[in-house]
C-alpha cells in the first residue's frame, strides 16, 4: 500500500517543517512526484548501470521519489504536498500535517495528533560515506513547526518505525543504498550528484 512504505513513513513522520516559510511555488522547494521517479531511474541507470553518462545531477525531489520507489511505494498522488531542498550537507523534506495521508498520521500520532493540521514538519537527512559500495542516508533530526523534536522523544519513535520496517536499521534512522565499487553520490545544491566508476 502507498502510505505504508518504510521510506514515506520516515519522510512523513519526520519529515518536514523547516520549510515553514516556503510553500510549494518557492525556488529551491522540489515536488516529490511519480514522474520524478522515472526521472532520476533513468539518470541513475546512465550513471551507475549502462554508463552511458559519467556523471549526472538528480534533482532532490526526484531522488526522494526515486528512494521511496525503491522501498514499494507504487504510486504517489499528483497533490502530495511535501517538498524538497537540497544543499551540500542535507535533504530537508518538509509540507504540513494537512498535508499527509490519513494512514501517515496514523502512524504519527504520538508526534502529530494534538497538532493543528497546518503545523509544518521537516525531517533533516545527510548522505553519508558507508563503505566501498554503498552510501548512507541518515536522519539527523526533525522540526516541528521549525522547533527541533528532542532526541528522547524521537529516538523512540524512529526505533519502533525501524523495527516494523525491516529496508531500515533498527534505529528507523537509516536507509543503506548500494552504488557500484568506485563511483560517487554526493549532495549538491538543489540534488544529489552522481559519478560513475
Amino acid at each position: 500500500m502507498l502510505w505504508r512504505s518504510p521510506w514515506m513513513v520516515v519522510l512523513a513522520s519526520l519529515l518536514g517543517s523547516s520549510l515553514a516559510a516556503q510553500t510549494p511555488g518557492d525556488t529551491g522547494a522540489r515536488p516529490i512526484s511519480h514522474d520524478g521517479v522515472l526521472r532520476a531511474s533513468a539518470l541513475v541507470d546512465s550513471v551507475y548501470v549502462d554508463r552511458k553518462l559519467a556523471s549526472a545531477v538528480v534533482d532532490g525531489g526526484d531522488f526522494t521519489a526515486y528512494l521511496m520507489a525503491r522501498l514499494g511505494v507504487k504510486t504517489l498522488p499528483p497533490d502530495f504536498g511535501y517538498r524538497v531542498t537540497v544543499d551540500s550537507t542535507l535533504i530537508r523534506i518538509g509540507g504540513r500535517i494537512a498535508d499527509l495521508p490519513a494512514e501517515a498520521r496514523q502512524a504519527l500520532a504520538s508526534l502529530v495528533l494534538v497538532l493543528s493540521p497546518e503545523t509544518r514538519l521537516e525531517a533533516q537527512v545527510e548522505l553519508l560515506p558507508a563503505g566501498r559500495q554503498a552510501v548512507r542516508f541518515h536522519l539527523r533530526g526533525a522540526t516541528v513547526q521549525g522547533l527541533p523534536v528532542p532526541e528522547p522523544f524521537l529516538a523512540p519513535l524512529m526505533s519502533d518505525i525501524g523495527r516494523r520496517y525491516p529496508a531500515l536499521t533498527a534505529t528507523g534512522r537509516d536507509l543503506y543504498v548500494q552504488v557500484p565499487a568506485g563511483a560517487r553520490m554526493q549532495l549538491v545544491i538543489g540534488g544529489v550528484a552522481l559519478s560513475g566508476p
